[in-house]
């Protein structure tokens, strides 16, 4: 890695966590309305931070997550619906239905779609682009391996909501449920070899899992939305199991 390249990863990390600090932190307001003028903002910072990412990625040779695909594309898209199916699970269907939980701000839904691609999007270049292909190198393609430390990883560093005045409890759930999420992330990615996969899944899952919280009033969390959450989750990873048995897929990253 020559100078020029250590300089620009320098400058793309420092944008990078600049960016995150500036719009997640600082005093200032962009719109009066507050929901919209923390979608708002957090979107500016995600957007930069994930621009500064995938510099970082190319710079470190990693640029083919962004255009990567495998040859049967398509069939190894077709093992990834479990994935989706957990994503779709997630959304607040029988409260909203039953009327338990309410959207109020459908305003502002499109904002909120274009913040939960961003985060996706953000989060998958790190830790699924960047981390897991570092560590498929480092564990010499153990595939396996790679995707339960850079799943670990990414649980782990939810715990900087701490800081942010989040309870201890969920907090620990939150890195349960992400550490299983951050396997199905890595499962897709796999298959389809680039990252815009586990993107759209990712993003799919904060939308069902935020909507409520974020654009509306209720509790949304239902005996029914745990049941779907537990038989799909269940049924993924079921699925997840059989494939790595069966040694499927095959190892993309050697050869990709």
């Amino acid at each position: 890695m020559n100078k020029k390249t250590i300089i620009a990863l320098i400058i793309s990390v420092a944008v990078c966590c600049a960016a995150i600090i500036v719009f997640f932190y600082a005093p200032f307001s962009i719109s009066e309305d507050e929901t919209a003028d923390t979608l708002i903002k957090q979107s500016i910072g995600r957007s930069i931070a994930a621009a500064a990412l995938a510099v970082i990625a190319c710079l470190l040779g990693y640029k083919k997550i962004f255009y990567r695909r495998r040859t049967n594309f398509f069939k190894m898209l077709l093992f990834c619906l479990p994935c989706f199916a957990v994503a779709v699970a997630n959304f607040p269907f029988s409260a909203i239905i039953s009327g338990v939980a309410v959207v109020e701000r459908y305003e502002l839904l499109a904002v909120f779609i274009l913040y939960c691609l961003l985060v996706a999007c953000m989060e998958e270049i790190l830790f699924r682009g960047i981390l897991l292909e570092t560590l498929a190198e480092f564990f010499k393609n153990n595939l396996v391996v790679a995707s339960v430390a850079a799943s670990a990883v990414f649980s782990l560093c939810h715990l900087f909501n701490l800081f942010g005045g989040a309870a201890t409890g969920s907090v620990l759930l939150q890195i349960g449920y992400t550490f299983l999420t951050g396997i199905m992330f890595s499962f897709a990615y796999i298959c389809t070899g680039n990252i815009w996969t586990p993107v759209i899944i990712h993003a799919l899952f904060n939308f069902g899992g935020e909507l409520i919280p974020t654009l509306g009033t209720g509790a949304f969390q239902d005996s029914v939305f745990w049941i779907l959450t537990a038989v799909f989750g269940l049924l993924c990873a079921v699925h997840i199991l059989v494939c790595v048995l069966k040694n499927k897929p095959v190892n993309f990253i050697k050869n990709g």
